[in-house]
């Protein structure tokens, strides 16, 4: 579903220094900057608060960067939690002016969450996950095998059970994450040690196509391509699907590892 679409032009030969400090974020202004580089962004911005329907008022333009990934491909990184869609669709080209378009789309499902446990009864903790995750109305659409696999980082402790799971919800990014949280904290997750032992552990691995970089919640997980316990699942549930920034699919991430990992594959009628 279409939430929102937004078409902007500025006159490339109209921005200055002034509309840069006023428009680019830090990490934007790493890139090399030129009056085109300044005026499409300014254009893309324009138009992702024109979809989002509210324009610039109550925001900032530096609520949103706009990089490019290696194959020059522009995508938007929020800093700021915004609701109601989960892909982000984005165009620019250049002339004398800027002119770009943005649309804001509401995917049914698409948000994925890698769950993992490595104390006590696993795969007992992996379907109380789950059911916590139905009854907390995350709406569960697929759910891959256990893959178990030797622990990450912190070595000293027992093997864990991971899976990837599929869900659909109208939450935001933040507060999903908020809701996953609560969910940890009332099954008994204590942080004692980085990487060290959990009953269960949920991390948001993808959020449609969103790019996320808060304080306290980077999406995609920020260690994803490295963890073959996010990837191998991941590629099991959605093959196709693309990581926003790299642009490579789950399979050939997937096909890129030595396998280290024993599947279990389970049957979830008791949750």
């Amino acid at each position: 579903m279409i939430i929102g679409l937004g078409t902007d032009i500025v006159n490339i030969k109209r921005v200055s220094e002034k509309v840069a400090n006023r428009v680019l974020t830090e990490i934007e202004k790493k890139e090399k900057l030129n009056a085109q580089y300044i005026a499409g962004r300014f254009s893309l911005k324009e138009s992702f608060f024109k979809a989002l329907g509210t324009g610039i008022n109550g925001n900032s333009f530096k609520d949103i960067s706009i990089l490019n990934n290696k194959r020059g491909k522009p995508y938007v990184i929020f800093h700021k939690d915004f609701g109601g869609f989960n892909f982000c669709h984005i165009s620019l080209s250049h002339d004398t002016f800027a002119f770009s378009t943005v649309i804001l789309e509401r995917q049914f499902g698409k948000v994925f969450l890698g769950l993992g446990t490595n104390i006590g009864d696993k795969e007992r903790n992996l379907i109380d996950a789950l059911t916590l995750l139905e009854k907390r109305n995350l709406k569960i659409l697929k759910v891959s095998s256990i893959y178990v696999t030797k622990p990450y980082g912190y070595t000293e402790q027992d093997d864990f059970y991971n899976i990837v799971v599929e869900i659909d919800t109208d939450l935001s990014p933040l507060k999903l994450l908020n809701k996953l949280l609560k969910i940890e904290n009332d099954m008994g997750r204590k942080r004692t040690i980085k990487w060290g032992p959990r009953i269960i552990d949920i991390d948001i691995l993808f959020y449609g196509n969103l790019v996320v970089d808060m304080e306290n919640l980077k999406v995609p997980h920020y260690d994803f391509e490295k963890r073959s316990f996010f990837v191998v699942p991941m590629a099991e549930i959605l093959e196709n699907f693309k990581h926003p920034v790299a642009n490579i699919s789950m399979k050939s991430f997937a096909d890129s590892f030595e396998k280290d990992w024993e599947v279990i594959h389970w049957n979830l009628k008791s949750y």
